[in-house]
């Protein structure tokens, strides 16, 4: 379709306006300012802007229509093309055949400002050679804030609201002057509590790292009242923004500009990525652009893919009462990630989805192989009951038999201290004698195979007291034998007086303790502070179908306490 555009004086489209934060919410008044009433503005003495189509009708009193239709969720295909039309006859800077949507009008006006062509399978833009290079020459004042603006929407086309300050200072400056707008603002009877609390929690923010983000928003329907929060935080950053384009006469129009690289600078800008969000954001992104220039491409990449990211995911539900940042749950994930990727000192891995259970009862040759496995990864300690000593030939010590001969070695003894073996056997009301004696059993054999003397608990709905049984170099009958003189508590099942009992106590946490039960107990709901160094061992003698059901259920039941429990059964999963 042809569109015919007449008397209109070539207009550059400014992004800043300051809707007013009482009354209805009514974001169309702020369109119009901004995109047709520019587009509408006829040349010098000529007669009003008329819009034709090819067929003579006049769709000038269109144009809010057409435009608010390319704003849809579905793409309007007839109305971007009329209106890509328009803008291509009407706007100093802009390519009606670029690929990008209408809602990123101000994208490729600031593309085309420089000469740069829109982003395509065959056009690409990067952190290194376009966003870095654009953030520096800012800094400088050598390149327009609309270049960095451009390089930002052409490399990752997030749809959002941005704002930009070239260091963590001029973002300070800001804060100072809402804090004094607030403070007059805070006084007038329809300003919210809540909005004067969120205000005060956005006042102690710092944009010290690349980015700083927040969800303004659930929906376009959500947070529309008199002096909302983002309302009101929006009409203030467009407020103070344009205060700095006027001090500086950078104000589109105005043919005053400031000196590059002078105090006058604007030290804040807008970044308008989508129509949309400039005119109902849902979510805020602040930008440094200092930590921009200074950053790698690597970084930069990550910091607005995390964004990206966030963006196309769900977004969280907005509290009235606490600042909702876009990316504190993706940052959280990542960390959590880094720190299971980091093997600590006896805690697995983050496989557990991939464990699967074994399909008979282990051995006592398996469940001494999984001990010993934890115990390798665990850090020698300064003392304990777990003696290692390592011998080994060396010429740096005389040899006994014939110290005065240097052509013979010595030998040398090194002493370790693993850690200590501490032992848990749940004796509630569902362990049979039989079970008892046979977990007894079991670990007296591993006890022996290491050699080591052991620190054992009896538990049910209580804990008995805590006692060092002598195991080394001992026989089997003489071991049971101070295994029967330890007190047997009886009753019901709690896991959770075990866990606080090993946490209480630094010496007790790095000690490898072992909780041999039949996962008979649901834990709490609430969170909890698993030991790192807990591990479960199933009891003997008992039907294990039903023992791995239990565990099922134990380890489901635990995920909101230790995603990785699994790995935590010794001897149950291969």
């Amino acid at each position: 379709m042809t569109i015919t555009v007449t008397n209109q004086l070539p207009a550059v489209l400014d992004p800043v306006h300051t809707l007013a934060c009482g009354g209805a919410y009514d974001p169309l008044p702020a369109l119009r300012t901004m995109l047709v009433d520019p587009l509408l503005r006829p040349l010098p003495g000529a007669a009003a802007v008329t819009v034709t189509d090819g067929g003579g009708h006049d769709l000038t009193a269109d144009l809010p229509d057409l435009i608010l239709r390319c704003l849809g969720d579905r793409v309007d295909v007839a109305a971007e093309a009329t209106v890509k039309s328009v803008l291509g006859q009407t706007l100093v800077h802009f390519d009606p055949q670029a690929a990008l949507p209408v809602g990123e009008v101000f994208a490729v006006q600031a593309g085309q400002q420089h000469k740069w062509p829109a982003p395509s399978a065959r056009v690409l833009y990067s952190a290194q050679h376009d966003v870095i290079p654009a953030a520096k020459g800012l800094l400088a004042g050598s390149a327009d804030p609309s270049e960095l603006f451009a390089a930002l929407a052409y490399t990752y086309h997030p749809h959002t609201l941005g704002f930009w300050f070239p260091t963590s200072a001029a973002f300070d400056d800001f804060r100072a002057w809402l804090a004094q707008q607030v403070g007059t603002l805070s006084s007038l009877p329809a300003m919210p509590p809540d909005t004067v609390r969120l205000m005060a929690d956005f006042g102690k923010l710092t944009l010290t790292g690349l980015t700083e983000s927040l969800v303004l928003r659930r929906d376009d329907a959500d947070g529309n009242h008199p002096f909302s929060f983002a309302r009101l935080l929006v009409n203030l950053l467009m407020t103070y923004v344009r205060q700095q384009q006027t001090n500086a006469g950078t104000v589109p129009g105005n043919t005053a500009g400031a000196v590059p690289g002078s105090a006058a600078a604007p030290q804040a800008g807008v970044l308008p990525f989508t129509l949309g969000e400039l005119l109902c954001p849902r979510t805020l992104v602040l930008v440094n652009v200092e930590a921009h220039a200074r950053a790698t491409p690597a970084r930069v990449t990550h910091e607005w893919d995390l964004i990206r990211r966030c963006l196309a995911g769900q977004v969280t539900v907005v509290s009235h009462t606490h600042l909702s940042k876009l990316t504190s749950l993706a940052r959280a994930a990542v960390r959590a990630q880094v720190l299971g990727r980091q093997q600590q000192p006896g805690q697995p891995g983050s496989r557990s989805a991939q464990v699967k259970f074994r399909k008979a009862p282990p051995s006592r040759l398996d469940l001494y192989g999984d001990l010993v496995r934890v115990l390798r990864r665990m850090h020698t300690v300064n003392r304990s009951q777990h003696v290692f000593r390592s011998t080994k030939m060396t010429f740096l010590k005389a040899n006994r038999r014939d110290p005065a001969d240097f052509n013979k070695p010595g030998r040398s003894t090194a002493v370790r201290y693993l850690p200590d073996l501490h032992i848990y056997i749940d004796t509630s009301g569902s362990i049979s004698e039989v079970n008892y004696q046979e977990a007894v059993l079991m670990l007296i054999g591993i006890a022996q195979k290491l050699n080591i003397n052991l620190y054992f608990n009896s538990f049910s709905h209580v804990l008995s007291q805590e006692t060092l049984l002598k195991v080394a170099n001992r026989s089997r009958g003489r071991i049971w034998q101070e295994f029967r003189r330890v007190p047997k508590v009886t009753g019901g099942t709690d896991f959770k007086q075990v866990w606080d009992h090993i946490n209480a106590a630094p010496v007790r946490r790095r000690r490898l303790s072992l909780m041999i039960t039949d996962f008979v107990w649901a834990p709490p709901p609430t969170r909890e502070e698993h030991p790192a160094t807990l591990f479960y061992a199933p009891c003997s003698a008992m039907d294990w179908g039903a023992m791995v059901s239990a565990a099922e259920t134990f380890t489901k039941a635990m995920k909101h306490i230790d995603p990785s429990i699994r790995q935590k059964l010794l001897g149950m999963v291969v």
